[in-house]
């Protein structure tokens, strides 16, 4: 069997450990979040000049232009509008559109796809962290999108919308840290309207050849992932949560870009000096992000979108 790196630095148990408690993971998430180091560190190497903190789809980018990192991220957001339009057509023409962003983080992907596409009446950013919250609310404000865009704090297991109640939901990088998949998916349905779509993009679960159980749980268990399943088992929960013809886009080769632009972008930020992110999270991310890299030759993960629509 094949040895690795560990996958993750080494970080305190009772805060990110697998705790199989639904308030303390979230509360671990919060942590994993929402600090303002972290805030700055997710802005710097992966919002790289603009507010969208995903991982990206490299196509047709530049890797060695400047803001390479942010176009990307943004290009993955329109990617996935486009791909759901293509799922149900007849969304595009419906008045009063409306999407919910399920984990919208900073909100950037709401405030883009609404500002592009004239179509989108009303955009409801979901997401749990308060200070992600106050800077998603402030950008809509600045943008003068404050009407068409709403920020809820709440937790996408427990969605405090009415049934039916939008045309898509729509996820980035948010579900790999659901307690439990099943409900996660199951609330989205639920929230969706008849005819609409549901699309999410994920780190997930690999099968690669000696690849071991204790080094995926080791990821699961150091980054507040409770519940982690491969794609195949993902699209398995979004049908018995009710989805209709879900499937899987395997994107793993653009993750791999990703981290490998995440770890220049930490290289530089260490030559500078820090830029006023602690050296030590510096050093345990460029660690984390080395050894990633290579756990995505050997199949540890996997990274692609998921998507289905409701009958």
């Amino acid at each position: 069997m094949a040895t690795s790196e560990p996958i993750a630095a080494a970080v305190d148990p009772d805060t990110y450990g697998k705790s199989g408690d639904t308030s303390k993971h979230l509360d671990g998430v919060k942590k994993q979040y929402d600090t303002k180091e972290k805030l700055e560190f997710y802005a710097q190497v992966m919002g790289d000049g603009t507010d969208n903190i995903h991982f990206g789809k490299w196509d047709g980018i530049d890797l060695e232009e400047a803001g390479a990192y942010g176009k990307a991220s943004e290009q993955m957001s329109d990617w996935m509008l486009n791909l759901a339009l293509e799922v149900a057509p007849n969304l595009q023409k419906m008045e009063g559109f409306s999407y919910v962003d399920l984990g919208s983080g900073t909100g950037a992907a709401a405030l883009r796809l609404t500002e592009l596409n004239s179509f989108i009446a009303k955009a409801t950013c979901l997401n749990l962290c308060d200070e992600q919250n106050s800077l998603a609310t402030t950008r809509a404000a600045d943008k003068g999108l404050e009407k068409k865009i709403s920020v809820v704090t709440g937790t996408y297991e427990d969605c405090p919308f009415e049934d039916n109640s939008f045309d898509l939901s729509f996820s980035q990088d948010a579900f790999v840290h659901a307690f439990s998949k099943l409900k996660a998916f199951q609330e989205a349905y639920r929230v969706t309207k008849p005819g609409g779509v549901f699309i999410f993009c994920d780190l997930m679960c690999g099968d690669g050849p000696g690849v071991s159980d204790e080094e995926l749980a080791t990821f699961a268990n150091t980054n507040m992932v409770n519940d982690w399943l491969s794609p195949e088992q993902n699209v398995k929960a979004c049908t018995e949560a009710g989805w209709k013809d879900a499937t899987f886009v395997n994107l793993t080769s653009d993750i791999r870009i990703s981290f490998q632009l995440m770890l220049k972008k930490v290289d530089q930020i260490l030559e500078r000096g820090g830029d006023g992110i602690g050296l030590d999270l510096l050093e345990a991310y460029k660690k984390n992000l080395s050894n990633r890299i290579t756990q995505v030759d050997r199949g540890v993960f996997k990274w692609g979108v998921v998507h289905g629509k409701k009958p």
